[in-house]
This record gives C-alpha cells, sequence and structure tokens, in this order.
C-alpha cells in the first residue's frame, strides 16, 4: 500500500530550481504519510527539464530521503545513459523511463531502448507506461519481451490494463487520482500527483482501507476526485504550485513554461474552490 508521489519541481522568478523548497516540499510530503518520492516525472516537467536539473533533483531529494524513484527518459539515448550512470553512483529504489515518444518506431525499438537501461542500471528498472503521453503502449506483453523490467507505473485509465502486470511478478502502480482506491487495495500501491498538495487524504485514505472501512474511503476518494477535477481547467500542473501553499502552508515557488503562472484572478478563484470542498466534512 505505497503512496508515491511524482513531485513538482520549484522554479524561482528566474526559472532555476530552488533547491531549499524541494527539500521543505520533500520533508514534509514524509511527514504526512508519503512512502517514495518520483523524481522528474510528468507531475515534475521531467521532458522539460535538462540533464543538469534532472541530476539536481534528484540530488536535492536524496538530501533528505533515499526513498525514490529516478525517472530517465528522454529522446537522447546518450543522456538517459549518462543519467543511469550517475543514479549508479546514488542509493535510491529505482530508476525508470517512459518509452522513446514523438517518433513513429517499431516495438523493438522499445525493447531495445529498455535493455540498454537495464544493462547499464544497478538499479532495479521500472517502466513508466503513459500511452497518453507517450503515444505508446508498452503493454504487458511487450513488457515480457523486454524482460527485465522490475516495476511499473501504468498512467492508464483502464484498470485491468494495469492489473495484468501482475503476471510479471513485477511492482505495479496505476498513476491516476481517481483509481487510487481501487490501486491502494489491489495493487503495490498508488502514484498521485496530487499528493503533492493533498497527501493527508491519500494517506486518510489507505488507513480506511486497512481497517476495512471501504464506505468512508470511497467518499474520500469521492472528495479526492472532486477536489482533482476541479484543477483541470486551470492546468493541473501549474495548480499545484499554487494549491502546496495555500493547503500545505509554504511556498514551492512557480511554475515554468510552457507551465505558465496562473493570472492573479485565476489563482484566486482556483483556490476558493478547492478550499470549499477542502472543508467539507472537516
Amino acid at each position: 500500500m505505497e503512496i508515491i508521489v511524482p513531485i513538482l519541481t520549484p522554479f524561482n522568478e528566474k526559472g532555476e530550481i530552488d533547491g531549499e523548497k524541494v527539500k521543505t516540499h520533500v520533508e514534509n510530503l514524509l511527514r504526512k504519510g508519503v512512502d517514495i518520492i518520483f523524481v522528474n516525472g510528468t507531475t515534475g516537467v521531467g521532458p522539460a527539464l535538462s540533464k543538469d536539473e534532472k541530476r539536481k533533483m534528484l540530488d536535492y531529494v536524496l538530501d533528505v530521503t533515499n526513498k525514490v524513484i529516478f525517472q530517465v527518459g528522454s529522446l537522447n539515448m546518450k543522456e538517459v545513459l549518462e543519467l543511469v550512470n550517475y543514479a549508479n553512483e546514488k542509493d535510491l529504489i529505482a530508476v525508470a523511463s517512459y518509452p522513446p515518444f514523438y517518433f513513429s518506431i517499431p516495438k523493438d525499438f522499445i525493447v531495445k531502448y529498455f535493455k540498454e537501461i537495464c544493462k547499464a542500471s544497478k538499479h532495479p528498472v521500472y517502466l513508466y507506461n503513459y500511452p497518453g503521453a507517450t503515444g505508446k503502449d508498452v503493454d504487458v506483453n511487450l513488457a515480457k519481451e523486454i524482460d527485465c523490467i522490475k516495476g511499473v507505473k501504468d498512467t492508464n485509465p483502464d484498470f485491468a490494463h494495469t492489473i495484468r502486470y501482475k503476471e510479471l511478478g513485477i511492482k505495479t502502480y496505476n498513476g491516476l487520482e481517481n483509481l487510487a482506491i481501487a490501486s491502494l487495495s489491489i495493487l503495490d500501491g498508488t502514484v498521485v500527483g496530487a499528493g503533492n498538495y493533498m497527501p493527508e487524504l491519500f494517506s486518510q485514505l489507505r488507513e480506511y482501507i486497512k481497517a476495512g472501512d471501504m464506505r468512508k474511503a470511497l467518499d474520500l476518494q469521492l472528495k479526492i476526485d472532486e477536489i482533482d477535477g476541479t484543477t483541470i481547467p486551470y492546468g493541473k500542473i501549474s495548480s499545484m504550485y499554487y494549491l502546496v501553499k495555500e493547503l500545505q502552508g509554504y511556498d514551492v515557488g512557480v511554475p515554468r513554461p510552457p507551465m505558465y503562472p496562473l493570472e492573479e484572478n485565476k489563482a484566486k478563484e482556483l483556490v476558493e474552490k478547492v478550499r470549499k470542498i477542502w472543508n467539507k466534512s472537516e
């Protein structure tokens, strides 16, 4: 029943990563019941970070905890392997990667890509499967061909698709907030970007499930869904920076384009809507 949060990347007004804000954020997440930090994922705008920025994010997080999955995916294979080698020098749980995106490539190229990562890595290699973003679905059959994957984060609304990875005997997580109740109940845990600003709700959800109080668990899942859904028109990733400050009480900087900061009136509107839902039944 692990709760994994793909940490957002705190930027200052110059677009530089603020290491102290990273550490403050990680400390709070762990204190609120998060088990593992996923570094340089979608929520952390991993595809928009430079190689050096990805390394910095890893180091800042490792200053606080070694409960880390380090996402190394890139369209530049040389960079991928350099990040894997950098991770080899660190104490962490695993490295992860999405498949090569944008280009139309045959499936055997995807297999070769992951096999290269596995060969280079001293750590377990996890698959980050997000077909909605990458246009590539590395399903259980393709994962079998790769034959070295030790875990998977499947960001997929088809929960049956996620469950099938359990056939491989690997760590299996779904990456959607609205499936957290199912992921915590059936899989090895959940990976939730919204955990950046409401980690205590996911921790409470886990406690309800452990206690067998599924009525309360369902009610809380619906509350999570309502809050998460409220952020969509404002941009889910950009919204997180404002909601961490509002709900967790500290500053995590600002988003960096193409994840633009919200206009003042929009930010205020978002916070008021979410706070109203947050305060329900408290």
